[in-house]
């Protein structure tokens, strides 16, 4: 009950009361001190508290979360500006977990990426490829990689080997249609692999997202804005919240367009999709 409570105030960003029940179980020895010290470091996080987050992390010493810890951790050093620092940390927590080291370098990966640093983690990501060429969370995060630098060539040619090293990974096909949705091209293509990644992950809201794209794209504008009514709804994610906005504002409903617009920017100020979506239809 005191775990449900602390969980459900976090939720509700009701910080207070869920450190307070967290720090609670502590001193009634509950049964997973582990997956309690994570949420206190998450809790911290939220608020920005960079040390304490990481103290709360480093203090994970077993159990499901010790992985997922380690990476918030260096995400902690990063959001301080530590990005380097928070690298080491990784490459050395790797070493130490050798069975995770793929989890690592994906980490390490979307450090970079976050930092604006796309070429580093592209060049990172291509070598560790060449020692294990089949691995799958590679293969994908490579793929996504090399569009952030227009490589779309590299991306296809690993989302298409994913898809045929794992026919199962949704997010293979769900990429590989959105990238090319994305780029108004080959749309009947795109739509064909968005639906298949439907079928295989069919209440996942960023593929209804891709789809409702894809329509738009396609001058479906009805069916559209249904996709994407259903995606945010279920999800209400910036990126959605711009895709539905757009929709909206291309039908006339202008009003509704910003009310949903301003959610997604109460919620993600720096969102870079959602801001140039509303700078560049608002500038016309």
């Amino acid at each position: 009950m005191i775990y449900a409570v602390g969980l459900l105030a976090f939720q509700l960003k009701d910080y207070a009361v869920a450190e307070e029940n967290m720090k609670r179980l502590l001193g009634l020895k509950y049964r997973d001190p582990g997956g309690v010290r994570y949420v206190l470091g998450q809790i911290a996080e939220e608020q920005k508290h960079w040390p304490e987050a990481i103290k709360w992390y480093e203090s994970v010493a077993d159990g499901d979360q010790v992985i997922p810890a380690r990476v918030r951790t260096a995400g902690a050093m990063a959001k301080q500006g530590k990005v380097d620092e928070a690298r080491a940390f990784l490459q050395r927590v790797g070493a130490e977990f050798p069975d995770e080291r793929v989890q690592f370098t994906v980490a390490e990966a979307q450090l970079l990426r976050d930092a604006n640093r796309n070429r580093e983690a592209y060049d990172m990501l291509g070598q560790a490829l060449k020692e294990d060429p089949e691995q799958p969370e590679l293969l994908y995060d490579y793929a996504l990689t090399a569009e952030k630098l227009e490589r779309f060539d590299v991306l296809e040619s690993n989302l298409r080997k994913l898809i045929e090293v794992r026919p199962d990974h949704a997010h293979a096909y769900n990429a590989l249609g959105y990238s090319f949705a994305e780029r108004n091209t080959r749309l009947p293509e795109a739509r064909k692999l968005i639906e298949r990644a439907l079928e295989l992950a069919p209440e996942d809201f960023f593929i209804i997202d891709s789809l409702g794209w894809v329509l738009y794209r396609q001058g479906d504008l009805k069916g559209a804005a249904r996709e994407l009514r259903r995606a945010y709804g279920g999800r209400p994610d910036a990126e959605i919240g711009a895709h539905l906005g757009e929709v909206l504002w291309a039908m006339g409903e202008r009003t509704e367009a910003d009310r949903v617009w301003k959610e997604s920017l109460d919620s993600s100020p720096e969102n870079e999709t959602l801001l140039k979506t509303i700078k560049r239809l608002k500038r016309r």
